[in-house]
């Protein structure tokens, strides 16, 4: 199934998996609801002043983690969107993030669960993120 939120993204849920939309996205939670993928997306109000993706996801890093510098983020290839992600462990969870956009939009994306449970939904959760669709 493909859920679409307010004109601004789209993606693919899992079979299993629920969605739940609020205002600026949603959440994605997986079938044992050991894990969550939240959604925080909005459109760009200007486009002649884009948002600085990787300044936004360091930024959000260093307020919430440990300082990073965007060189340390690395870049997905998404279609129709510019995409960085970071990832690291906390406590006894896997913790990983991307920020992508494009001229209409822009979404960050930050995904938590367990280490045990990390390598049951890596492949779907990187499948998501790969299928993820930023409208503009």
């Amino acid at each position: 199934m493909r859920v679409q939120h307010q004109n601004l993204f789209s993606l693919a849920v899992p079979e299993g998996w629920q969605f739940f939309a609020d205002d600026h996205g949603g959440s994605l939670i997986t079938p044992c609801q050991t894990a969550v993928l939240h959604i925080h997306s909005e459109g760009v109000s200007d486009p002649a002043e884009l948002p600085n993706l990787t300044r936004m996801l360091a930024g959000f890093l260093t307020l919430h983690h440990k300082p990073v510098a965007t060189d340390e983020l690395l870049s997905i290839r998404v279609p129709g969107a510019l995409c960085f992600a970071y990832q690291y462990a906390e406590s006894e969870r896997a913790v990983r993030l991307w920020i992508l956009g494009n001229e209409k939009a822009w979404a960050f994306l930050n995904f938590q669960v367990s280490f045990e449970k990390e390598p049951t939904y890596r492949t779907a959760v990187d499948q998501l993120i790969r299928d993820f669709q930023i409208f503009g």
